[in-house]
């Protein structure tokens, strides 16, 4: 697994990659629309793709193919409000990326709100999954179930391609003592998809900040992002961002 100390490097070295070594593939679908035999969505992917970031001194080198850290902030706390919010108004900072992907109700078919905020019953009331997740390493800073679940398994019923399905699988976060002796919260974040130009850069930050939101929440440090990508990928259309000089971007 490759260490990255600094987004900088993460953004680089994976678009290199990705152009040096991805495998070509032609995919029929895109979110639910049908793109079989447009040429500009034919694929160059990395399988399993893995990596660490142990440090985010550089955050906006996430955003440097997007200029999109202002969607990223208001869709982060629209993630966290309880509320469960779809469509919310962060949409409306990318619009051209979200908003042909709006239903017939005005309304998205799923939303990270709505999933990280489903309530449960528990014995002393409900709690939001986030804020059962938080409970729990409050309660047991060693536990290996605080799993905070985005893919359901509702989503089957949608893999042909009639309703957009969540890129993300799940958060996993484990309290574990650094080298230091210091408690952190760690970040285990699995997806299925991530496309590389358009949406790697923001799935990074808002993991991110997600770990930093819930080490706050239990009173540990933030530690580090293990990220676990099945299909990375870069579209056609997109193949000359990386190929470029990140300075070209700047």
């Amino acid at each position: 697994m490759r260490i990255y100390s600094n987004a900088y490097e993460l953004m680089s070295e994976t678009g290199r990659n990705l152009w040096e070594m991805g495998l070509e593939n032609s995919p029929k679908t895109y979110q639910n629309k049908n793109i079989e035999g447009n040429d500009d969505f034919v694929t160059k992917e990395l399988i399993c793709e893995q990596y660490c970031l142990t440090r985010l001194p550089d955050p906006d080198m996430l955003f440097i193919h997007t200029k999109s850290r202002d969607w990223a902030e208001a869709e982060f706390a629209e993630r966290i409000n309880p509320a469960c919010i779809n469509p919310g108004e962060a949409y409306k900072l990318r619009a051209n990326v979200w908003e042909e992907f709006l239903n017939r109700y005005g309304k998205f078919d799923y939303s990270y709100g709505e999933r990280i905020n489903r309530a449960f019953a528990f014995e002393d009331g409900f709690h939001t999954s986030l804020q059962e997740v938080i409970n729990l390493l409050i309660r047991d800073n060693d536990t290996r179930k605080a799993v905070l679940p985005i893919y359901s398994i509702e989503d089957n019923y949608h893999l042909s391609g009639d309703a957009r399905i969540p890129c993300s699988m799940y958060y996993d976060f484990l309290i574990r003592t650094n080298v230091h002796g210091e408690k952190q919260v760690n970040i285990c974040y699995h997806q299925r998809s991530s496309d590389f130009v358009m949406h790697f850069g923001n799935d990074v930050y808002l993991a991110w900040r997600l770990m930093e939101y819930v080490a706050e929440k239990v009173g540990v440090k933030p530690g580090y992002l293990y990220h676990t990508i099945d299909s990375l990928h870069a579209y056609k259309r997109d193949w000359v961002v990386l190929k470029s000089s990140l300075t070209q971007f700047r």
